[in-house]
């Protein structure tokens, strides 16, 4: 009868232990408001990085880390965080439409940053842009051509004109001279005369857009992936 005691002490101090441990250590359960926030932000700091970089303009190498964070880091923090933070839901099955929903705000996410920064260099050049007559010093073959240009005067413009702007191998070849439009800064790329189509708020829809459809893609993947299956 004594070693029942003590059996059933021990069971009931370990409840006690394991409540106050409970107590101590909630569950991490967060609600709708948490994870709308949570993407909210993540879309707010990508678009600000990708868009200042080229617009104040942050310095090359700054420019370069900006890009990474707002093109990779942030994408990969959509995923990583909810799933690490909410790896303790039960789920019997692998939620899958959470993990699609997930996986849509992950790419979009990439494709926000690329084409905002890309709208900070048209805001760039239009905000400081020079007209200038350019010489092509090389043209590079890569995947995507590559022109180095250099003014009259003998100064390289930074950085090199790309294949989209006006470089095309097949159109192009040292000592042609062509109008274009540089950022002195060096943070935008120089665009040919005729590919020129600055035009304020052009990018604005497609980039409300994508982030709308992040953030409630991701806002739905992490309400979803919090649910156990019984609930």
């Amino acid at each position: 009868m004594a070693g029942d005691r003590e059996i059933r002490g021990l069971a009931a101090g370990a409840d006690r232990a394991a409540q106050s441990a409970g107590a101590a250590f909630p569950r991490r359960r967060t609600g709708p408001t948490h994870w709308f926030l949570f993407n909210s932000s993540c879309v707010a700091a990508s678009v600000g990085l990708a868009w200042l970089a080229p617009v104040v303009p942050l310095p090359a190498l700054l420019r370069g880390v900006a890009f990474l964070v707002s093109a990779l880091l942030i994408p990969l923090a959509l995923v990583l965080v909810p799933g690490f933070w909410l790896r303790h839901i039960p789920h019997k099955k692998t939620p899958k439409l959470a993990v699609f929903a997930l996986t849509v705000a992950l790419i979009a996410s990439v494709v926000l940053a690329i084409i905002t920064q890309q709208a900070g260099d048209e805001r760039a050049l239009e905000k400081r842009g020079r007209w200038t007559e350019a010489v092509v010093v090389e043209v590079e073959n890569r995947k995507t051509d590559k022109c180095t240009l250099r003014t009259r005067d003998g100064r390289e413009i930074s950085p090199q004109m790309s294949e989209g702007d006006g470089c095309d191998k097949d159109l192009v070849e040292p000592g042609d001279e062509l109008r274009v439009l540089y950022d002195p800064k060096g943070a935008a790329g120089p665009v040919e005369d005729m590919e020129v189509e600055l035009e304020r708020g052009s990018y604005r829809g497609t980039i409300g857009g994508l982030a709308a459809l992040i953030i409630a893609t991701g806002t739905w993947g992490c309400v979803r992936l919090n649910r156990r299956d019984n609930e």
